[in-house]
């Protein structure tokens, strides 16, 4: 059975594939996925990016750490773990910044399109469930500033507003995408299937 938010967004498609082109929207259909599929490829880049550099800074963080320490004493590999865990929760918590900032400049760019009226349904949506996720990204940021171990890192991020709002963002997007394939225009969002988007 399908969940009130899906049967919500399946009514968008099947609206927007029967309407497509019997309406005179302020752009074309094509004209507005390709401007679409620009800016989700562009938010992907720069959501990868981001990852990569989080990665590669936090290593090079840790094996700092790691070589300004001495593992034959004990004082010294307990102050190393420690430190370690408050790198990696600062880290993350930048990370979730940064992708917040991206993801309200994607946000935004998605307002600034027209969509063809048949479409309209669909892509206020998308708009509204990334304001939506936009707006649970500080409440997330400040669950993992708050975090006392690093074993409760991953489990916080998963069960997060941010998390919720995600799958929800994921859905109106593949129902975007779902309403050009079906009316014939070849299209790939690379909608999000976790947390924050990438391409990875």
């Amino acid at each position: 059975m399908l969940s009130r938010t899906q049967g919500i967004g399946l009514s968008a498609v099947v609206i927007a594939v029967l309407t497509l082109g019997a309406c005179g929207g302020s752009s074309s259909p094509q004209d507005y996925f390709a401007d679409l599929g620009s800016e989700t490829r562009a938010y992907n880049e720069q959501i990868d990016e981001l990852r990569a550099n989080y990665g590669s800074d936090l290593n090079d963080e840790l094996s700092s750490l790691g070589d300004a320490t001495d593992f034959t004493d004990t004082a010294g590999v307990d102050a190393y773990f420690d430190q370690a865990k408050e790198v990696a929760i600062v880290r993350t918590a930048d990370l979730l910044a940064d992708t917040g900032a991206a993801l309200r400049g994607l946000i935004d760019a998605l307002r600034a399109l027209e969509p063809p009226d048949g479409l309209v349904p669909a892509h206020d949506d998308a708009v509204a469930t990334g304001e939506a996720l936009a707006a649970a990204m500080p409440v997330t940021i400040e669950q993992v500033r708050s975090l006392d171990s690093i074993e409760e890192l991953q489990e916080t991020i998963d069960g997060s507003p941010f998390a919720v709002a995600s799958q929800r963002f994921a859905i109106a997007c593949r129902n975007l995408e779902a309403a050009a394939n079906g009316a014939g225009i070849e299209v790939d969002l690379q909608c999000p299937d976790g947390i924050g988007g990438g391409s990875e």
